[in-house]
């Protein structure tokens, strides 16, 4: 009997020529995956009965059946895993490849070019570790020193008077531009981070390349967006932390009404009386406070009470399942009127289809953010996203 390997760290490579397929092989083992490797749709389909791939490698090139079939296979295998594509085709062919595939609703993630650099795939490879990566306070700090933590901005819409939905303001989200590696997400880095004094040195920088983002869009374009950001937990029992970020809103111009300091229950239950005292400060410092991930703790309604929120932010894990759940779609309800009665905006995250949105347009939800309003995008897209944005309930 074979044992089903769940998805974690598993990487199927499809690809009839055995040299590149040891090399990738050797390669990805080296960063831990676990690796089959296929010619094709009969192998694959075999190898599926007990390997779930959290990732697969597929050359579009094959003799018998091509990457277009495989393709197909995989979708209708209902097999939840990211796709790479690997050719050496030109670029029209590829990039109608991963039309398919995303019209397909596969996760495609894109393409290596044949030959493979090594570089690229070991960018790739990271990047869909599913795991925790050793780094270490060094790499951290140098990373800091040569500006490598950078804010991608995903735009957040709002409801008007008139029931149409607005950019109002944008969520910084930290991302690390590795040399090596590429653009990295924060799992990869923060859990180090939020236990190390550079932390705090981190969140100053975010925000104030964030604010100094919004002020130029001010100038440059008459654009007056608010920002939100992420405040690691255990700034929240640092005393100089309400001083600190109000000197650097006033560096970059920025009043603090506009900024919003999301932060979870986690991070406030570190130390309750001290994260009150400094989320009270800030509020009185006219800087902006959400309670994110609302919903996932043990004690959110007190605080909710008992802490100056002016936003609560509904956990994308009930909102991801509004359209056919309807346990979650009475969450969402309840959330939605539990903030409003206790004078609070609601914003709902993880919006991935239009379906979501609608509903929860009708639910009175006051703002969104998610991949189907738009997914984080650099400073320079934000501009002419938020001026083309537009949405009216007919």
């Amino acid at each position: 009997m074979n044992m089903h390997l769940e998805p974690g760290n598993n990487l199927v490579i499809i690809d009839d020529e055995p040299l590149i397929c040891d090399f990738i092989a050797d390669v990805a083992g080296s960063y831990g995956f676990n690796v089959r490797v296929c010619c094709g749709l009969p192998a694959l389909s075999g190898v599926l009965e007990e390997f779930e791939p959290s990732l697969v490698l597929l050359d579009l090139n094959m003799p018998g059946d091509d990457g277009v079939e495989v393709l197909r296979y995989l979708q209708s295998a209902r097999r939840e895993t990211s796709v790479m594509l690997m050719s050496g085709e030109g670029g029209r062919v590829l990039e109608s490849a991963l039309r398919l595939g995303q019209d397909l609703g596969l996760n495609m993630l894109g393409f290596l070019e044949k030959p493979i650099e090594l570089e690229r795939l070991e960018a790739t490879l990271y990047q869909n570790w599913r795991g925790q990566w050793l780094i270490t306070e060094e790499e951290l700090e140098l990373a800091l020193a040569q500006g490598e933590f950078v804010p991608l901005f995903q735009p957040r819409v709002h409801r008007e008077n008139d029931n149409s939905w607005r950019v109002r303001d944008v969520e910084a989200l930290i991302r690390w531009r590795h040399p090596r590696f590429g653009l990295l997400t924060p799992e990869h880095f923060i859990p180090l981070a939020e236990e190390l004094p550079l932390v705090g040195d981190i969140t100053d920088r975010m925000l104030q390349q964030s604010l100094q983002h919004a002020r130029a869009w001010i100038d440059d374009h008459a654009l007056d967006l608010g920002i939100s950001i992420n405040l690691p937990r255990t700034q929240l029992t640092d005393p100089e932390l309400p001083d600190r970020l109000l000197a650097i809103a006033e560096a970059c111009n920025v009043d603090p009404k506009q900024v919003t300091l999301e932060v979870t229950e986690r991070g406030t239950m570190r130390d309750p009386a001290t994260a009150a005292e400094i989320l009270t400060r800030l509020r009185l410092k006219r800087f902006n406070v959400a309670m994110d991930d609302f919903g996932t703790g043990y004690s959110s309604l007190t605080h909710l009470a008992q802490l100056p929120f002016s936003e609560l932010k509904i956990d994308k894990s009930f909102v991801a399942g509004i359209e056919t759940s309807e346990s979650d779609r009475a969450i969402v309800r309840s959330c939605i009127a539990l903030a409003h009665s206790l004078g609070l905006t609601a914003c709902a995250e993880g919006v991935e289809s239009a379906a979501t949105f609608h509903l929860l347009d009708r639910l009175g939800c006051d703002s969104m953010q998610g991949f189907w309003v738009s997914p984080a995008v650099e400073a320079p897209d934000v501009p002419n996203f938020a001026a083309n944005f537009r949405y009216q309930r007919i």
